[in-house]
């Protein structure tokens, strides 16, 4: 793979067993797809055409989506990988990641509806739709089948665990940006960096060092919230094991995915802007994730 995801998905699951790996970069493979077909081929630039994009992927995952011919090839891969994986899951996980994965769709239509018309978000409006729109909770869903690490449903510290998987898109998606900079630049697509630098009236090399910063920020919060879920008092010793098996996942899926997108080159680096090394390495004056 040009990516090198079977490297993401190996570091992920430093235990799995070979089809596991493999499952893990297909979905990947087929993630950095469809997003390229949004961002880097211009989907969407006419009305109507990413939602006949999107459309064939929904007929898939939809109530009655297993009745039904998957009628583009980008639909028919989804099909494959959605029989690889659901087989044998509980309907909550079906449920689950139905859910997050349409949330994605609306998300990216909603981003290049608002690109066609020339809308600029504010930071705040950025951000949220930035946490939706960079696929992590669906690979997380992929990831709690192929990882053996089911996800903990219990009020008592649900709050906890969506903020533990909302944090790992907010990161994911800022680093994505800060190594995208330049691309999304040029092709005047929004992006964290440029937003920042905008609104701020700061220089880019400032945006990327803030940016940085807030990476950095999330990641510490990720980290208090990961050790005050493997530490609960709340939950029975056999429903804390789980938890703490898939806050385990979800922490080596994060820093993988880091690692990942620090040494593959995915983006074309900015020559004018600092150079930042793997972000899930600690850095003069950082601290690492505990």
């Amino acid at each position: 793979m040009a990516m090198r995801l079977e490297m993401l998905a190996a570091h992920t699951l430093p235990q799995g067993a070979a089809a596991e790996v493999a499952l893990m970069a297909r979905w990947a493979a087929f993630i950095c797809w469809v997003d390229d077909q949004i961002d880097r081929r211009g989907l969407g630039s006419v009305p109507g055409e990413l939602e006949e994009f999107t459309g064939s992927l929904r007929q898939v995952l939809a109530p009655a989506g297993s009745d039904a011919v998957p009628s583009t090839p980008h639909a028919v891969a989804l099909a494959r990988l959605w029989e690889c994986t659901a087989a044998g899951m509980a309907a909550r996980w079906r449920q689950r990641f139905t859910s997050d994965y349409f949330e994605f769709l609306d998300a990216s239509e909603r981003e290049v509806a608002l690109r066609r018309r020339g809308v600029r978000l504010p930071l705040a409006d950025y951000r949220e739709l930035r946490g939706r729109t960079i696929t992590v909770l669906p690979m997380l869903d992929v990831l709690e089948c192929v990882g053996h690490a089911r996800l903990v449903e219990e009020p008592r510290v649900d709050d906890q665990v969506r903020d533990l998987r909302r944090a790992v898109a907010d990161v994911t998606g800022w680093a994505n940006d800060l190594a995208s900079a330049a691309d999304d630049e040029a092709a005047g697509q929004d992006n964290l960096v440029v937003l920042l630098a905008r609104e701020e009236g700061c220089s880019t090399a400032e945006a990327r060092e803030r940016v940085a910063a807030m990476i950095e920020e999330r990641r510490v919060g990720f980290g208090a919230t990961a050790a005050s879920l493997r530490a609960t008092p709340v939950l029975p010793a056999d429903r804390l094991h789980d938890l703490r098996r898939y806050v385990d996942l979800v922490e080596t899926f994060m820093a993988s995915t880091l690692h990942w997108l620090a040494v593959t080159g995915r983006f074309t680096p900015d020559p004018q802007a600092p150079v930042h090394p793997d972000p899930a390495a600690p850095q003069p004056g950082r601290h690492p994730l505990p």
